[in-house]
């Protein structure tokens, strides 16, 4: 006589709460990350008269970190997602969790995507202290002393420094540095981890014969009506 089937309870789903934003907000601004204002979104907009890619609802909060060093123009910015007025995160569809580096009005480093899956938090925060971390040790050139700038890889994805004040350099020549130049060991294991989950992740596409889209490109970018006033 077969045993009649007994019904197992469902995984609970994961969902991010406003205590977790909370957190999450303290967190950052333990760092030294200020919320950007409603003021200053309002005049960036007006500024360059950004048209957004598609219709969107509510004002996310995001925060912002700049370097106190004379000279390092490097912004950090961070977008959660978390819409403050609802007190409700974006749909999980909708947006993925942003850290980037600005210099002025352009983008020159994105870390790959924050999904708001389990232990997005603590993955969100060690990548805003990282990227914090990089922009307060800007790397200067060993030869000419000037900062050094962010340089985007084509293939394989990646990031390095550069310095191209070759006529002050030995030999006329560009000066670089590894991307994670100095950083400590700790945050350097967690990068790691992260890299090395992400590589797996392409292996076994590779293996199955698939090439996913990298979401920075499926990411629809902002049109700037104004770019005379981009900095």
């Amino acid at each position: 006589m077969n045993k009649p089937k007994i019904a197992q309870p469902e995984e609970e789903k994961f969902v991010l709460t406003q205590d977790d934003f909370l957190f999450l907000e303290r967190m950052l601004l333990n760092m030294g990350y200020r919320e950007e204002t409603t003021t200053y979104s309002k005049r960036l907009f007006e500024r360059l008269n950004l048209i957004p890619p598609r219709a969107i609802t509510g004002r996310e909060a995001t925060y912002i970190y700049k370097s106190r060093e004379v000279g390092n123009n490097y912004t950090v910015i961070i977008h959660t997602t978390y819409l403050k007025a609802s007190k409700k995160w974006r749909d999980t569809s909708t947006d993925a969790a942003w850290c980037l580096i600005a210099e002025g009005d352009q983008a020159k480093y994105f870390a790959k995507p924050f999904s708001r899956t389990k232990g997005f938090i603590f993955k969100f925060l060690r990548y805003a202290w990282v990227t914090k971390w990089k922009v307060d040790h800007r790397p200067l050139c060993p030869q000419c002393q000037d900062f050094m700038h962010i340089v985007k890889k084509v293939e394989p994805r990646g990031y390095y420094w550069s310095c191209h004040n070759n006529v002050r350099h030995d030999e006329n020549k560009p000066v670089f540095s590894p991307w994670d130049f100095g950083l400590p060991f700790n945050a350097s294991k967690f990068v790691k981890i992260r890299r090395e989950y992400t590589q797996r992740y392409h292996d076994k596409n590779k293996k199955e014969g698939k090439v996913p889209t990298p979401a920075r490109k499926i990411r629809k970018p902002w049109e700037v009506k104004k770019p005379g006033n981009l900095t």
